[in-house]
């Protein structure tokens, strides 16, 4: 009963955050892009797998800029989820066979009582943390470095047709339905870096 109550009460509060945002969302539609602050976007740059006697381990450089349209939604409570997406697969005839994938989804909030940001990274038994500022928040939610790690011998001895790419991306689907068929079309909020090509060089034993 207590759940039941809880999950109601969240979707309630999810819904008036959505109809509060909006007005917001609607009004992006008549901006030019040439007027707007900055665009949103994710980049990753240096992403590559470094190595120790045993493991490999993901590492790179993100940068994430956001419109004033996301930073006022998520202000007024409307939740952004953001997912990174790792594998490793390698062609052969006709097919591509996967070798290894991983995924993070991290929920992030905004209270406004405390002014500070929460993060909650889904599926991997951890409490929130809380940060002060959007930037610490954001790098919670999409840093690469050390979280994808996987021993050595995971890979094939030889290379050839084998692709290790990275993606991070705002989850627009994950948004209130009522925001979510808008965002669907709104290119503000369709946010991802695309699947990039992670470099590995072996390095002689």
């Amino acid at each position: 009963m207590m759940v039941s109550f809880m999950r109601c009460l969240k979707s309630k509060r999810a819904l008036n955050s959505a109809i509060l945002v909006l007005p917001i969302l609607l009004g992006s539609y008549s901006c030019s892009p040439m007027t707007d602050e900055k665009n949103s976007k994710i980049t990753v740059n240096n992403v590559r797998l470094v190595q120790d006697s045993v493991n490999l381990a993901l590492t790179g450089d993100v940068s994430v800029e956001l419109e004033k349209t996301l930073t006022e939604a998520l202000r007024k409570g409307v939740p952004l989820q953001f997912n990174s997406n790792f594998r490793i697969f390698k062609f052969s005839f006709l097919s591509a066979n996967n070798l290894f994938e991983k995924e993070r989804k991290a929920i992030l909030e905004y209270h406004g009582i405390t002014r500070r940001f929460s993060v909650n990274l889904l599926d991997e038994g951890v409490s929130p943390a809380y940060y002060e500022s959007l930037t610490e928040a954001l790098a919670a939610c999409l840093s690469i470095k050390d979280w994808v790690f996987f021993p050595k011998g995971l890979l094939p001895n030889k290379m050839d047709g084998v692709s290790i790419q990275v993606k991070l991306m705002l989850n627009h689907q994950a948004f209130p339905r009522p925001i979510s068929i808008l965002a669907s079309s709104n290119q503000s909020w369709q946010l991802s870096s695309g699947w990039v090509d992670v470099l590995f060089i072996e390095e002689p034993l």
